[in-house]
């Protein structure tokens, strides 16, 4: 008779990778706001239907914050860009119409790749962008 021995070791593993994945359920759940808390401090309609003109000044915006613009989908109205330094700070912005004189413009961030849950960040991003759409309104360089 044959004895088949299986090494137990790597059976002793399994439940010690299985506590190292990290999914987006725990991501959402491990957020310090609430979910509409977050989407209140992401979140900002512009008066304007002009979705383009939007999607252009958050391009803008993200490079005078010192962001490299990854990609931008223009068509999908999604940009996400990146700036590098003592933190490596990820940025997706999505632009699109709410309705026949607005335009929904909503944010999601990353510091280190920890959820960006600080107000202050988008804040900046917010103010800044508001600046640059009244000077493209104005045709002010």
């Amino acid at each position: 008779m044959t004895r088949v021995r299986f090494p137990i070791f790597p059976l002793l593993l399994l439940p010690l990778l299985g506590g190292c994945q990290w999914d987006s359920r725990q991501q959402v759940l491990g957020t310090t706001n609430t979910q509409a808390a977050q989407r209140a401090i992401s979140t900002r309609a512009f008066d304007t239907k002009d979705r383009v003109k939007v999607f252009q000044a958050v391009i803008a915006t993200l490079q005078d914050l010192g962001f490299v613009v990854d990609r931008a989908d223009e068509v999908l109205g999604t940009v996400s860009a990146t700036r590098f330094g003592s933190d490596l700070v990820r940025f997706t912005v999505t632009v699109r119409s709410g309705g026949a004189s607005r335009t929904i413009v909503r944010a999601s961030g990353q510091i280190n790749q920890h959820d960006l849950s600080d107000p202050a960040p988008f804040q900046r991003f917010y103010d800044a962008m508001s600046q640059a759409l009244f000077l493209q309104a104005n045709e002010i360089d």
